[in-house]
């Protein structure tokens, strides 16, 4: 059930990105941490496999990643910039009202500099903020997939000593509200932080085995702490993204783990669970493109709206998922058959 499991998360990044629908929390920063640890368990284990199965196991996983994300991402990089470009820019649909330029347009589709938008690294020509908003956490997964053959190329010993820094930042940024160093992006942004829920799902995946099952027990005692005792002691709830962030953390192997241990036994939800998971990835990235054309084409706000926006846009989300779903499943054809070997049980990363 990894897929209903990886649509109800998109959604909820969805959900959050709508201004004036009072949540208490952001359960789209939740969500986040939930999809980094996922795709740490699922990317580790895929990486194995191109180990077991590839004669260049770097290079075909990479070439894979990029199959598998950017024919979607690219497509509605261009049509968010072409559509700014006819029709004006937003005034009220989130972080849209920005214009293009060729830079500006070459950095997003790059995608790796996406990242770069928050203080003390971001770069100038992507500000305000990527073209497709939450494409800054697509490139911090992307990040990770770099990352991740020459962590494992580390042995066990590094692999503990990367998780320990990555996980002693991550930890270290909740402290602080504000400043270059804070909890909004060295805790929850930038690939130095967050690289501890990516390794922690990638240990989950090797539970099988005592160091990485320990990695994981001394992941989920550190959250776990730090969400019941630490941070209630010494106020750090006070800053609403620290809740959001421990929450996530120690959600992601209940989570994690009770939609692997529950079967589809029927045919129907097997298919519904595929599909499901299939359409998370372009909910995330095209959601904010379906805010623009519901203010630029309908007329339609979250202030004017209310109910009706939201019905709109979850509408106008689902159906652009579903046509990017099948240009990338033309993709998918060529990127199946050039591993060599079938996807796990289906299951692919957003």
């Amino acid at each position: 059930m990894l897929g209903i499991l990886r649509f109800v998360l998109a959604m909820l990044v969805l959900l959050s990105h709508i201004p004036g629908l009072g949540m208490p929390l952001n359960p789209g920063v939740t969500s986040v941490i939930l999809f980094y640890f996922i795709s740490g368990y699922l990317m580790g284990r895929s990486y194995q496999r191109f180990q077991k199965q590839s004669l260049s196991p770097v290079r075909d996983f990479y070439t894979d990643r990029l199959l598998k994300l950017m024919p979607q991402y690219s497509v509605v990089v261009i049509l968010t910039f072409l559509l700014i470009h006819w029709l004006g820019p937003a005034q009220q649909t989130f972080l849209l009202n920005q214009t293009a330029d060729p830079l500006k347009v070459m950095l997003n589709l790059a995608l790796l500099p996406a990242n770069y938008v928050f203080a003390p690294l971001s770069i100038d020509a992507l500000l305000p903020h990527p073209i497709i908003p939450p494409a800054w956490s697509l490139s911090t997964e992307f990040h990770f997939y770099l990352l991740l053959p020459v962590i494992l190329l580390c042995g066990r010993g590094g692999f503990l000593a990367i998780f320990a820094i990555a996980a002693t930042i991550q930890v270290a940024a909740m402290f602080h509200g504000s400043g270059l160093f804070n909890s909004d992006n060295f805790g929850y942004r930038f690939i130095f932080g967050v690289l501890v829920f990516f390794l922690a799902g990638l240990a989950y995946g090797r539970r099988e085995e005592a160091f990485y099952r320990n990695i994981v027990r001394l992941y989920f005692a550190l959250y776990l702490g730090m969400l019941l005792i630490v941070a209630p002691s010494l106020g750090l709830y006070a800053n609403s993204k620290v809740q959001e962030l421990l929450l996530g953390a120690c959600l992601a192997i209940p989570l994690l783990g009770a939609a692997l241990q529950m079967k589809n036994t029927e045919a129907w939800l097997k298919r519904a669970d595929d599909l499901l998971g299939r359409l998370a990835y372009p909910i995330f990235i095209s959601h904010t493109l379906v805010f623009f054309c519901s203010e630029k084409l309908l007329g339609l706000t979250p202030s004017q709206g209310g109910s009706r926006y939201v019905l709109v846009v979850v509408a106008g989300s689902l159906i652009t998922s579903l046509l990017l779903i099948r240009l990338q499943a033309q993709v998918d054809n060529y990127r199946i058959a050039k591993r060599g070997f079938a996807s796990m049980n289906g299951a692919v990363s957003r």
